[in-house]
């Protein structure tokens, strides 16, 4: 959706202008429905999603595979371009990594931005340093950079990040809501609003609540709550006043995708039309943004994105949490760059629904043509 809206917004400036989308296949998007998006490309390239695997053979081989294809791309496709913008995700995951190394070293690609939501400001990791070596080790037999393996303090997995510089500028996605001249301690970088581009009317009916669920989220982080007896009421009292507050809306519950369909306890289910794993939590903003009245999460990304749509968005794992929870997901949720005047984290059963209220942001579509080339032409 991100690329798509800035598809628009650059053929504003070139009508005459190709877009391709490199997309790359990771086995969770072959569930959704990409084909409302396809129509914003003049074409697509796709890739199958590589990853570092136990069976090193194997592994290497799609990556040889992985690169030979943008080889082929190179010679047969993209060197018939003057110039070229590349637009990507700041990620250090494999497929990113290749593809940004490979493509930066094509002289007709002359500028390079990479989008970051924020990354891991805030968050207290330590690098695994075993894995980092063995995944070193990994990638000598082809070309890329060097990245670190990141951990949480308790030894989790949370992410891949470059150990060295990488070509282009690193641009800065935030609230539309927010003050974009205050830099968000980034001072030498840019930033953009999302979704950078969207229509709203105020005379919409907002008819439409929906609970982007974590059913597992006491099994995965039981040291965060206090017990689960304890966790299963707060939930249905928690729910019971939503569904209260909302009678006059359509409920929706959409699962988190590693969930497996389980749904949180507490809620009545009769009352819910629930979402399937077809339907993207993104795409449900695209489709539906007129219309969603509020979203709640116990604790999602989805929450702080649908707040930058101007949608009423609640997080409830405050009123969950043990102390050590809170602290925990406070230091995720309170970075600068996640601020939203639309985002409000619930404490307690009387805050919901406490900024339902507020007035949707007015976009200015001006203050975004000039972001937008200030990005492009940097």
């Amino acid at each position: 959706m991100l690329y798509k809206n800035l598809v628009q917004i650059i053929r504003k400036y070139d009508k005459n202008v190709k877009v391709v989308l490199i997309k790359v296949n990771h086995a969770y998007f072959s569930k959704l429905d990409f084909e409302p998006y396809r129509k914003y490309f003049d074409q697509t390239i796709e890739f199958d999603f590589i990853h570092y695997k136990k069976n090193l053979f194997r592994g290497w081989q799609e990556i040889f595979n992985f690169q030979k294809r943008i080889k082929d791309i190179n010679t047969a496709f993209m060197s018939g371009f003057e110039r070229i913008d590349l637009f990507l995700d700041d990620s250090a995951y494999l497929p990113v990594n290749i593809l940004l190394y490979n493509l930066s070293r094509q002289k007709n690609v002359k500028n390079i931005v990479k989008f970051s939501f924020g990354g891991l400001e805030g968050l207290q990791t330590k690098t695994d340093k075993i894995r980092t070596f063995l995944c070193a080790l990994y990638s000598l037999p082809f070309k890329s950079y060097k990245i670190r393996v990141l951990n949480n303090l308790e030894g989790q997995f949370i992410n891949f990040s470059y150990s060295e510089d990488t070509p282009g500028i690193i641009v800065k996605i935030i609230s539309p809501t927010a003050d974009l001249l205050s830099g968000f301690g980034y001072p030498k970088e840019n930033v953009l609003p999302y979704p950078i581009a969207f229509k709203y009317s105020p005379s919409a009916k907002k008819d439409m609540v929906i609970v982007f669920g974590k059913g597992k989220s006491f099994q995965n982080n039981p040291k965060y709550f206090s017990d689960y007896e304890t966790y299963i009421k707060k939930l249905t009292a928690f729910f019971k006043v939503l569904e209260n507050k909302y009678s006059d809306c359509r409920l929706f519950y959409k699962s988190f995708p590693l969930d497996e369909g389980q749904i949180m306890p507490g809620i009545d289910i009769k009352k819910y039309s629930l979402l399937d794993d077809t339907a993207d939590a993104q795409e449900l903003l695209d489709k539906y943004q007129q219309r969603i009245k509020a979203v709640y999460s116990p604790l999602s990304a989805i929450a702080v994105h649908s707040s930058f749509f101007g949608i009423p968005s609640y997080t409830f794992f405050r009123y969950l949490c043990s102390q050590a929870g809170i602290e925990k997901f406070n230091s995720l949720m309170n970075k600068d760059i996640l601020r939203s005047e639309f985002l409000f984290h619930i404490s307690n059963l009387s805050e919901i629904g406490k900024i339902d209220d507020l007035s949707r942001p007015i976009v200015d579509s001006k203050k975004l043509e000039k972001i937008y080339r200030k990005i492009l032409y940097v």
